[in-house]
């Protein structure tokens, strides 16, 4: 049987080589990703054979990310039934790439559902537009950028003397949102604070935006494949306006030279992050399947 365990620190180094050599530009496929949403989605890891396997969810909801390696896929899926047949669950694999829903179809033609979730979707723009802003559909943009250029403002990237004054911004932040009691803000501020504490481990990289001295916006990131960007957690207070075009731009002018596309993940179906992430222009929405094997 697998043997899963729960992320360390300790699986960076091993996980990465899976993650460098499948090169994907999906969410999921980052260490820093699935490290600080590991405790809200019960994150395990199994490295088995030259594949690596990654588990969420609770008992009867168990989701997995498509076998990771370039050994014997058939058999790392099998393996997984396996696991699930003793679990007395189904096998769901979810965040499949486009050519590892076609190697599944190939490989148990008949034996799989396979769906997709618009909800999870992620969002990949071009890193030079959302630096320049060019074109009419981001016209407004530009505008928000213009007046807030007017003020007294500053970029800078995230220290070790800085951080401690990002991580007080969004304790700012959650209390102005209901001291983030809502579950889905709640979980977020729990990967927020995972993020903080293990900045500098994790190799991620962040920015920040003052006004007249003020934290009033962060943003924090990391490299994900050999041309994206992935930008995980971005704050700014909603009253100061054009905070987060400004933020936005500001770090994928600054932090992010060399990459072509920015990965700025999914909007689990929220409405209003929805129109905000449509609102820049997306180059492309990355489609990831769900693949399901019903009968085990």
């Amino acid at each position: 049987m697998l043997q899963f365990h729960p992320i360390s620190l300790a699986d960076r180094a091993p996980v990465n080589r899976y993650l460098t050599e499948k090169n994907y530009p999906g969410a999921q496929y980052s260490f820093g990703n699935l490290f600080i949403w590991r405790n809200s989605y019960r994150a395990e890891l199994c490295e088995e054979d030259g594949f690596l396997y990654v588990k969420s969810g609770e008992p009867g909801q168990y989701r997995f990310m498509c076998p990771i390696g370039s050994g014997d896929l058939r058999r790392a899926v099998n393996r997984l039934r396996e696991w699930c047949r003793a679990a007395g669950c189904p096998l769901h694999l979810a965040w499949v790439p486009a050519e590892d829903r076609a190697r599944l179809e190939t490989l148990f033609p008949g034996e799989i559902s396979v769906f997709s979730d618009r909800d999870a979707f992620d969002y990949l723009y071009e890193r030079e537009r959302l630096v320049t802003l060019a074109g009419r559909k981001l016209q407004p943009k530009r505008n928000y950028l213009n007046r807030i250029r007017r003020k007294n403002w500053s970029y800078e990237p995230v220290t070790r003397e800085n951080l401690a004054e990002c991580l007080e911004m969004q304790r700012q932040w959650c209390r102005a949102h209901n001291h983030c009691a809502e579950d889905s803000v709640h979980a977020e501020s729990c990967a927020v604070r995972q993020a903080f504490c293990h900045f500098w481990e994790l190799g991620f990289v962040g920015g920040c935006i003052r006004l007249d001295g003020r934290i009033v916006a962060y943003t924090i990131g990391e490299p994900l494949n050999s041309d994206t960007f992935i930008v995980h957690i971005e704050k700014a207070f909603s009253e100061v306006e054009g905070a987060y075009p400004l933020m936005n731009q500001q770090f994928a002018a600054n932090a992010m030279e060399g990459y072509t596309y920015v990965n700025r993940e999914d909007d689990a179906g929220s409405e209003g992050l929805r129109r905000a992430k449509l609102s820049y222009d997306p180059f492309r929405l990355l489609e990831d399947y769900n693949v399901v094997f019903p009968n085990g």
